[in-house]
């Protein structure tokens, strides 16, 4: 089963995006499979309101190691299941909190065996600075994706007015990535994203 991964930095929108993408494809609710980074894997069976309860929130590293759902889709005609994957916000800083940290380096690690990177950005904290700055972990995982060529940079928050005028700033910065603007709140740009994860899995 292909695999796409939501990463990005803590607070982007990942899990968000995760659950109401689900919704958008037809589920009415998910089995969430946690993987630890020692591999200790458990699952809970969510509504999807009761995931957006409980698994998304405003603290920083809500999620702090992997979440995957498997997921359906028409593809042509035939339906085929993949999985998506949420992953632990990364920054540029060493974490104090050693369980962070693990799911930090566990979302990096799973990269090399991801089937389409969906990096996630958050266009109302993008600033005309991301083009000057190279070494921020955004461009490491946009360096990393375009080599893979199965690399998607959405750019979340795009339902915020603040957000609109950085959508410029973003593909500035990354100049060969294809990006999508999205609200993972209200399922905007959803379609895009659709139309993408069909032709990787």
């Amino acid at each position: 089963m292909r695999e796409c991964v939501i990463i990005g930095r803590p607070n982007s929108g990942k899990t968000m995006f995760a659950l109401n993408f689900a919704g958008y494809l037809g589920a009415k609710s998910v089995d969430v499979t946690f993987r630890t980074y020692d591999d200790l894997m458990t699952c809970r069976h969510f509504s999807l309101e009761e995931g957006k309860r409980e698994l998304c929130g405003m603290a920083l590293h809500k999620t702090r190691s992997l979440q995957s759902v498997v997921l359906r889709m028409t593809v042509g005609k035939t339906a085929v299941n993949f999985k998506l994957t949420d992953t632990c916000g990364v920054s540029e800083q060493i974490h104090q909190d050693g369980t962070i940290r693990k799911g930090m380096a566990q979302t990096i690690a799973l990269l090399r065996s991801a089937d389409l990177i969906l990096h996630m950005v958050d266009l109302s904290l993008i600033g005309k600075n991301l083009i000057n700055n190279t070494s921020t972990i955004d461009h490491e995982f946009y360096n990393y994706g375009i080599v893979r060529k199965s690399y998607l940079l959405l750019g979340n928050k795009y339902d915020l007015h603040s957000a609109k005028d950085n959508l410029v700033h973003l593909t500035a910065a990354f100049p060969k990535a294809t990006v999508i603007p999205i609200s993972a709140l209200y399922s905007q740009g959803f379609k895009e994203v659709k139309a993408c994860v069909a032709r990787n899995i």
